[in-house]
């Protein structure tokens, strides 16, 4: 366990800021986790305030969302933390997070990561979401195994595998990096033997909100479906949403219908509408042969009716 990896790295970087309210604590422990900072001192004049923040429930910050600023949300950054700690001494809250990771495994993996998302910016909101699904499931696998270890994006970039909490925030952030809005959804899936934790995503395309999950449109290698891809909820089956996402604004609606996917000669990647033009090619295709066919016995009946009127005056 890494429980003082961190210190050298930051023995330098104290710094004194004021905390007014809970929500502006999430806010600013979220930019600490991005910063990947070990601790930092904060200023709290409320005593209220500051009891409060010595014992917090952490599970309220796992539902925080910034919106101004998606990947400063607890609901994201709370999977890159393993414990966090506050205590109040010396007139200063003081603030440390152990980290499942290294700071410069941690940078260099983000750095990796915002290269990809500008890599796969397409000219259109669904072009980006469609090239992010895409992405991910030709180049990680579901990690099946017993063990299923990878709960991050960071170990799936590492191995290969991970699960569907791995590719839920590989989405988020190469959507949000990419200008693509884009949400955490924490619930249950499946069914058999009763829904297991699960996790995906919800993506805002044409000022509505649709669900999406990489995970299980993942077949393995680089076989992939559409089946979960920018649904509405009744296209959406074995899915279970549990409680709220957000402190100020809840889950948002999803819309009544699944998404249109556009089509153009160029997308041959398009997911539900290369079927259909495919199909539509096979359909035309017989008609044009049927036709063909019938053509050609006329031609050859007008030839045959004129030959046998002769032979019979002779």
């Amino acid at each position: 366990m890494i429980k003082d990896l961190y210190v050298s790295y930051s023995a330098g970087s104290d710094s004194s800021t004021q905390i007014k309210s809970i929500s502006d604590y999430y806010d600013k422990l979220a930019r600490q986790i991005y910063d990947r900072e070990a601790y930092r001192y904060y200023e709290v004049e409320d005593t209220s305030l500051r009891d409060a923040l010595v014992h917090i429930d952490m599970a309220a910050f796992g539902r925080h969302y910034n919106s101004k600023e998606p990947l400063l949300s607890g609901s994201y950054l709370s999977y890159y933390l393993e414990t966090v700690y506050t205590e109040y001494s010396a007139g200063k809250l003081k603030v440390r997070i152990n980290f499942p990771y290294n700071k410069p495994d941690m940078d260099r993996h983000f750095e990796k990561m915002e290269k990809l998302s500008k890599e796969l910016k397409g000219d259109t909101d669904y072009e980006t979401v469609l090239n992010v699904h895409n992405y991910l499931i030709d180049h990680f696998d579901y990690d099946d195994s017993s063990s299923m270890k990878n709960h991050t994006d960071i170990d799936g970039f590492k191995d290969g595998v991970m699960v569907c909490s791995g590719y839920g925030l590989a989405t988020y952030y190469l959507l949000n990096k990419a200008g693509v809005d884009t949400r955490i959804i924490t619930g249950y899936g499946g069914e058999g033997d009763g829904p297991s934790n699960h996790l995906w995503n919800m993506v805002k395309l044409d000022g509505q909100w649709y669900n999406l999950d990489v995970t299980w449109d993942d077949l393995g290698g680089e076989n992939k479906t559409y089946n979960y891809f920018l649904k509405s909820d009744k296209d959406f089956p074995k899915h279970i949403r549990v409680g709220g996402y957000d402190i100020d604004g809840g889950t948002p609606a999803v819309a009544k219908t699944s998404y249109k996917h556009p089509f153009t000669f160029n997308d041959i990647q398009n997911p539900e509408m290369i079927p259909r033009l495919l199909f539509g090619v096979f359909i035309l295709g017989i008609v044009i042969l049927i036709c063909i066919k019938k053509i050609k016995a006329k031609r050859e009946n007008r030839l045959i009716e004129p030959n046998s009127e002769s032979s019979g005056k002779v």
